[in-house]
């Protein structure tokens, strides 16, 4: 809920779709609210409604959709071009996808800014910022699991191979994950090896919690 009152919050878009015929459904991330949806009056129009840019918005109303009372810039739009657009694609997709609505994750906000800033750097190590925000997603939503203990709570073994269970975590087992590739991601070690790791792990922990219908922006990776 929202009162016509209330201050003005920072948030992203993450989504939008056209709204009769000048506005637009969003849906925007706020460290207040988490996800939330709101209807965006002649938004077709307002050239700050668009991802990867910080606002500053007030909302009013009840229900499912908010409506939009005031809106600001709070900084210009973060250059993401290339692979860096895919992956903060990718990031609000798995917002949209992984969040409840009106559900607030105010731990989530630095991440998600964070990467976002790296990304618009260019840096290199762009699957690293994204295996990052996997893990701070994942122990924000209560679904996290040691990089350094199994299940059993004993300390992971390079020379062992691990599976996930999503309930218990890692689980000593004959084949699956390699130990060693385990203790390279906690100690931040981010070789080939563990790299090609990290991102198989963190796609079946993720999986559970998607659903079936696969990820629009992963595709745009091949």
């Amino acid at each position: 809920m929202a009162d016509r009152g209330s201050a003005l919050e920072t948030a992203w878009v993450l989504h939008a779709r056209p709204y009769r015929n000048s506005s637009l459904v969003l849906d925007l991330f706020s460290a207040g609210r988490g996800r939330l949806g709101v209807v965006a009056r002649g938004g077709r129009r307002n050239h700050h409604l668009q991802p990867f840019r910080p606002l500053l918005m007030r909302f009013a109303g009840r229900g499912e959709l908010l409506n939009i009372q005031q809106v600001e810039s709070a900084g210009s739009p973060l250059p993401l071009a290339g692979r860096a657009l895919y992956c903060g694609m990718y990031l609000n997709e798995l917002l949209v996808r992984l969040l409840h609505r009106n559900d607030p994750h105010p731990g989530l906000m630095a991440p998600y800014e964070a990467t976002l800033n790296a990304l618009a750097t260019d840096v290199p190590a762009q699957d690293v910022l994204l295996r990052h925000f996997e893990l701070a997603l994942l122990d924000e939503l209560g679904y996290s699991f040691s990089l350094t203990e199994d299940a059993t709570g004993a300390p992971l073994r390079a020379g062992q191979t691990y599976r996930l269970d999503p309930e218990l975590g890692l689980v000593p087992a004959a084949s699956g994950w390699p130990g060693s590739a385990l203790l390279g991601m906690a100690a931040g070690d981010w070789q080939d090896d563990t790299r090609r790791v990290a991102r198989d792990l963190l796609r079946a922990a993720l999986a559970p919690h998607l659903g079936s219908r696969p990820l629009v922006s992963r595709e745009l990776f091949r």
